[in-house]
C-alpha cells in the first residue's frame, strides 16, 4: 500500500499538478484501500498508520514545488478537509 500511494506521489512530472488534483486522484486509491482493509480487526491499527504516511508524502509533494523544507502547518489546512481519513 506504501509503495502504491509513493509511486503516485514521488514522479517529478507531477509537480505541474495542484496540490487539489494530487488529492483527488489520492483519495480513489485511498477509499479503495478503506474499503478492502477496514473489513479486518487489525485493519484499524496499519490503516491509522496510512493515514500518517500519506500525510506525509503529501507534505514532501507540497514542499517540493514550493521549494520550502519542514511546513507542515500549511499541507494540514490545505489538505485536511478534502482528504479521505482510512482510520475514522
Amino acid at each position: 500500500m506504501r509503495l502504491k500511494i509513493k509511486d503516485y506521489t514521488k514522479p517529478r512530472y507531477k509537480l505541474y499538478m495542484d496540490i487539489m488534483d494530487l488529492v483527488f486522484g489520492l483519495n480513489r486509491r485511498l477509499q479503495g484501500f478503506k474499503n478492502y482493509y477496514a473489513i479486518f480487526p487489525i485493519g484499524k491499527k496499519w490503516l491509522n498508520r496510512i493515514d500518517w504516511y500519506v500525510f506525509e508524502r503529501l507534505a514532501l509533494f507540497y514542499n517540493k514545488k514550493r521549494k520550502k523544507q519542514g511546513y507542515f502547518k500549511d499541507v494540514r489546512k490545505d489538505i485536511d478537509p478534502l482528504l479521505v481519513k482510512l482510520a475514522s
